[in-house]
């Protein structure tokens, strides 16, 4: 009999053009043809299981998220096969076969291992590898109990009434009943344990009309996790709000709390900040896990030159040093990893933050408490009666902070800060904005530092690529010679949940204060002016690092032009 190959398979069902097919074959090289039109962009994963469904005349299964893998379906084949092939076992008879869903059906030598293995007929059905590998995450890891246990405590029905969450007589003695029943307390220790095992940064809890929302953010990405019912959601906000100190009788109002526990033999922080909704109160738990801080600068992702010139300048008797970017872009790590560089029993390094976020031994960490009226402003004025050598202060977002700071640095400190811009230009003008002179501002800035993170490619499934031609015109405006560079990508697999990206590094922009800048802040130039004058002296702006990344194969290009201003393509 004969098959129709996978490219007219394709034209048939107009998922390509001829001119794609073309185009695919001409840099095929020994790869896959699929796989060559997926790294093209000219077809998807999905587009290329159902043609090879069609073509092998194979069923192809969707795997979606209510499909199960039974434990005596997953003991037929071992997990280093399943991962090594990319297949699944599915047994749903009591006849001696086995179906095997497989990311490629022609692999011969997979069939015939899992028959050695089973001893039994095989038959073939066909998924993405997306999928696959998510089945493999879910069902083969040694912690696969987690989501299992989950997925149980999710389908369970609690004995508590529906309530109206925002009705303000509710009984807080029920609330606590619920939130110490069995099936709520190890919901929220197994989602706990997940978010440690994923490394997620933060879960959001997100009540609607009908269900509840749960998401981990892993890598600065959201994705959704096995929920609690509805009706056991009231038991889970209040179980978290007593583990956090939090008034457990007070449901209209924004709260906040923390706690900690044990994971793996390491202390977790956790804190906790409640909103209310009009479908119940939103919770979202950020975990910080001290493993997770940089050690020091080597593992931020400077460059050799930046780390060069960042460390000439800590080593200075005063100054400020700014590190600017939005909200989780990773400008307190970089701090503690600057601080932890230079602390030595000779330095009496002082801290006030809004939290603490982090604990370390030999730095002196203070936390400021609006509710009390112990703000920044208060908190630096305390500091200077400490003597301090270094002061880091965990945000500059009034006048009287910055001129504190400025003061501090003027006196012989030096000064750590962030500062909420979107480039390392524009903070000089937002010190303006909020009141400072420009002498002073001139006189005391000596760096300032921009930056975001990028998702790492994962090693364990990286692989060679070639991305669009598009695209790597876009790197060509950065850098020449970016056809010559071997380009990376993450196929996706069980070490990275399917997704191809594992772990995050920043990239930066590097701003020293020049005479030009501070005659040029004297002058009243504009942010424009100043972006152009840092960019003709040398800054290297945001984009043009992380191609760097990109050559090195750390990251992909999509992902320096997701997190990096349009305008940094000079």
């Amino acid at each position: 009999m004969n098959i129709d190959r996978l490219g007219d398979v394709l034209l048939k069902s107009r998922t390509i053009s001829k001119e794609q097919l073309k185009n695919a074959l001409s840099v095929q090289n020994g790869q896959m043809l699929g796989e060559v039109l997926i790294s093209l962009g000219f077809a998807t994963s999905e587009d290329i299981a159902r043609a090879l469904s069609t073509q092998l005349n194979i069923p192809y299964l969707e795997l979606g998220d209510d499909f199960k893998l039974e434990k005596q379906e997953v003991a037929l084949v071992p997990e280093d096969i399943a991962k090594r092939y990319g297949l699944i076992p599915l047994k749903k008879t009591d006849e001696p076969q086995i179906t095997l869903v497989m990311r490629d059906p022609l692999d011969n030598e997979a069939v015939a291992n899992v028959r050695s293995i089973t001893g039994l007929e095989i038959h073939k059905a066909v998924s993405t590898e997306e999928r696959i590998t998510e089945a493999i995450n879910k069902f083969y890891r040694a912690d696969a109990h987690i989501e299992a246990n989950l997925e149980d405590l999710a389908n369970l029905e609690s004995t508590v009434d529906d309530t109206d969450e925002s009705d303000d007589s509710v009984d807080s003695n029920q609330l606590k009943e619920l939130a110490n029943d069995a099936p709520v307390v190890r919901f929220v220790n197994l989602l706990l344990m997940a978010a440690v095992r994923d490394r997620a940064s933060d879960i959001h809890f997100e009540p609607h009309d009908k269900e509840v929302h749960v998401r981990l953010r892993v890598d600065g990405m959201l994705h959704e996790v096995t929920p609690p019912p509805k009706n056991l959601y009231p038991g889970v906000v209040t179980r978290i709000k007593i583990l956090a100190r939090m008034d457990i009788s007070e449901r209209r109002l924004p709260l906040d709390g923390r706690f900690k526990f044990q994971a793996n033999s390491r202390q977790i922080d956790v804190r906790v900040s409640s909103l209310p909704e009009i479908h119940g109160e939103k919770i979202v738990l950020r975990v910080l896990d001290s493993e997770a801080v940089p050690s020091g600068l080597n593992d931020l992702g400077f460059s050799d030159d930046m780390k060069t010139q960042f460390e000439r300048i800590l080593q200075s008797p005063h100054g400020i040093i700014l590190v600017t970017g939005p909200t989780g872009s990773g400008k307190t790590s970089t701090l503690y990893s600057a601080l932890r560089t230079i602390r030595t029993p000779e330095r009496n390094i002082q801290t006030v933050e809004d939290p603490v976020e982090y604990q370390f031994d030999g730095i002196n960490q203070m936390q400021v408490r609006p509710a009390i009226g112990l703000d920044f402003a208060d908190c630096l004025r305390a500091i200077l009666r400490q003597d301090p050598d270094v002061i880091m202060v965990g945000e500059i977002r009034d006048a009287e902070t910055a001129r504190i700071a400025m003061r501090a640095s003027l006196t012989g400190h030096l000064v750590l800060s962030t500062l909420h811009t979107n480039d390392a230009s524009s903070a000089f003008l937002r010190l303006k904005d909020i009141g400072m002179e420009p002498y002073l501002i001139g006189a005391t800035v000596k760096l300032v530092v921009s930056q975001r993170l990028v998702r790492k490619i994962c090693d364990a499934c990286k692989e060679p690529i070639t991305p669009p031609a598009e695209l790597t015109e876009v790197v060509k405006q950065s850098w020449q010679n970016a056809d010559e560079w071997t380009y990376q990508h993450g196929k996706g697999c069980n070490d990275c949940s399917g997704k191809g990206y594992q772990g995050r590094i920043a990239i930066f922009e590097f701003l020293e204060t020049t005479s030009t800048l501070r005659s040029m802040l004297v002058e009243g130039k504009d942010e424009v002016a100043f972006r152009n004058h840092a960019v003709g002296s040398g800054m290297e702006v945001l984009r043009k690092s992380g191609f760097r990344l990109v050559e090195k194969g750390i990251t992909t290009i999509g992902e320096i032009l997701r997190v990096s201003p349009d305008e940094d393509q000079d």
